[in-house]
């Protein structure tokens, strides 16, 4: 590793791509038709929650009675209709990438997401223009809240936890940026802000990540 090179690493869903409201209206559509209505204080259960895990939970949650496979392939669906009709970059993120990669930070994007969404995402908004270095939920042994994919990004970029900023919005992601060690900057809209505070920063914006604020974190 090159203790010297300094990354930034961004998660995907809530980050780089507006696709939380996304996820949530498919997975209302997919609920109602088991009569099922998600009580609000049950999404922060899945947000950042890998595909399988959300799929396995919400089946034994509300009890639905479903094929396994047919429940998930009509929840994948849904959520590409949504992506198809809806996606979007988040707000600051050609900004804040375009500030980044011009003063020399190292980029990568870790996704909790598994490789089957990802490779289509990654075409239909063409996500390879902005990241050499790509991380989806299969590609380690563990996925998030565990620290494999992020340790293995560092690994991929030649840098040290010490050098790197992570940009994360849920808690399973902010844990496993903690956990490699690296330094977390949260972002709001996927989880109340009262439950971000475990990172070293908290944004409700892209644009106020400075590069004054990225070096101010790693000092820390």
């Amino acid at each position: 590793m090159n203790a010297k090179s300094k990354a930034v690493i961004f998660d995907m869903d809530g980050v780089i791509l507006d696709t939380e409201k996304l996820y949530t209206k498919a997975e209302v559509r997919l609920f109602a038709e088991y009569g099922v209505r998600i009580p609000e204080e049950d999404w922060d259960l899945f947000r950042g929650c890998a595909e399988e895990d959300f799929f396995n939970l919400s089946m034994q949650r509300y009890n639905i009675v479903e094929n396994k496979q047919r429940f998930m392939d009509k929840g994948r669906k849904y959520v590409r209709q949504e992506f198809i009709e809806n996606l979007t970059f988040m707000p600051g993120f050609h900004n804040l990438h375009t500030r980044i990669v011009n003063n020399s930070y190292k980029t990568g994007l870790v996704t909790a997401s598994p490789r089957h969404n990802l490779n289509w995402v990654r075409t239909l908004v063409n996500l390879d223009d902005f990241f050499a270095h790509i991380i989806s939920g299969e590609d380690t042994k563990n996925n998030k809240p565990h620290p494999d994919p992020y340790i293995a990004m560092l690994s991929r970029l030649k840098t040290s936890p010490q050098n790197t900023v992570i940009i994360e919005d849920s808690i399973n992601g902010i844990q496993a940026g903690l956990a490699s060690g690296s330094f977390v900057i949260a972002k709001t809209g996927s989880v109340p802000k009262s439950k971000l505070k475990i990172a070293h920063k908290v944004v409700e914006h892209l644009d106020e990540i400075t590069l004054n604020m990225i070096k101010d974190v790693l000092k820390s």
